[in-house]
């Protein structure tokens, strides 16, 4: 029975510090590549875990039984791409080494991406995670954490909840002050100090969440994109812009809306101005989609079907929201409850029904996908 010792770098560090061309088999070559990412960047952790591999190799080597040892990388963009050339590089891999299981070896940062990938084609016997060790000084410990808070996993597991945390209490203690401000007049200054602490967690949380999700650099691509459609004359420009000015024009409204009800709840603020922006809102990020879709018909001439079923599915869960916020409001007394029960029941029965209706939409469409998958083939 032959074993893989399978080796695998999601945002292909070793590719792009190296410059060498994955995967790679074997153990010398395996060699040669944790020598030369090791001299390019000796803090990254895939040197490691090629070594790694590569002990694993001669102790199993050593006890006479039949292993191979491979490295295969991803891509920068991680994400969809660097899934699918990993998936790519293992095909490569099991066709040139024919093995009956793997033992996979991994840093521990992308264990739950690349796991399912590397199962769904070979038996995964075991996984090794290689940890790093650290002398206990405090500038090792700060160093540790440091290096552990700038994976993605991380960040979106522990990051993420703070900075969402810190932006919700931020915004309401900003919009208590200004809603009293508009209601009460100069009166209400004195809780201008509860407005700067707000500011500063709402400054902080934003921090956060631009630097998990890097909104700098999608903000630049973003840029260029649109200056790209403007041009080429995409027809995706006109629909974004009016997309654009849905979001604002119905949050305006949905403030106006909060200072006629003369509201200074947290609560029925949320509720009131989610209840007057939600439609719109979804509108918006139809006519946003709907704009690419027509713009990728013209530019390739294809049509993504799946798109219908991902807006149906939104639909549904909008029909779900629509009729919780119509419950809470209800509960919380800024409905008549006579007759915002039965709408509740109307808006989730509805939701309900559209879910159904895009998974069988869904599943239709993967079956034409695969059916043209097939002709292509023949």
């Amino acid at each position: 029975m032959r074993k893989l010792i399978l080796c695998a770098d999601r945002d292909d560090d070793i590719g792009e510090k190296t410059g060498l061309e994955t995967p790679i088999i074997g153990r010398e070559e395996n060699e040669q590549a944790a020598l030369k990412l090791g001299l390019k960047d000796p803090e990254d952790s895939d040197t490691n875990s090629i070594l790694s591999a590569i002990s694993l190799y001669d102790e199993l080597k050593e006890k006479g039984e039949d292993v191979e040892v491979a490295t295969i990388c991803g891509s920068p963009s991680i994400g969809y791409r660097s899934d699918e050339i990993l998936s790519e590089e293992l095909d490569t891999v099991l066709e040139k080494t024919d093995p009956d299981s793997a033992i996979l070896v991994t840093d521990g940062a992308e264990d739950e991406y690349i796991s399912p990938i590397v199962s769904s084609k070979i038996d995964i016997s075991h996984i090794r995670t290689v940890y790093v060790k650290q002398s206990e000084s405090m500038e090792n410990l700060y160093y540790l954490l440091v290096k552990t808070f700038q994976e993605k996993r991380t960040q979106r597991k522990i990051l993420l909840p703070i900075s969402l945390a810190l932006l919700v209490y931020g915004f309401f203690r900003m919009i208590a002050l200004v809603t009293n401000l508009a209601i009460e007049g100069t009166s209400a200054l004195v809780g201008l100090p509860g407005f700067g602490l707000g500011s500063i967690f709402f400054i902080i949380g934003l921090y956060i969440f631009i630097r998990i999700y890097e909104l700098d650099r999608r903000s630049i691509e973003l840029y260029q994109n649109i200056k790209e459609a403007v041009t080429t004359g995409s027809v995706w420009l006109p629909f974004a812009a009016v997309s654009v000015l849905i979001v604002i024009g119905s949050s305006i409204q949905g403030w106006n809306t909060i200072i006629e009800q003369d509201l200074t709840s947290p609560l029925h603020i949320l509720l009131s101005f989610s209840y007057t922006v939600i439609w719109w809102w979804i509108g918006a990020i139809f006519l946003f989609e709907l704009g690419r879709l027509i713009d990728t018909y013209i530019t390739h001439g294809r049509v993504k079907w799946s798109f219908w079923a991902v807006f149906l599915t939104l639909f549904a869960l909008t029909f779900i929201f629509w009729g919780a916020l119509d419950y809470i409001r209800g509960v919380v007394g800024m409905g008549e409850e006579d007759s915002v029960f039965p709408m509740v029941a109307i808006n989730i029965t509805l939701g309900l029904l559209i879910g159904i209706l895009a998974g069988v939409t869904q599943r239709s469409f993967k079956e034409r996908q695969k059916k043209e998958e097939n002709s292509d083939e023949d």
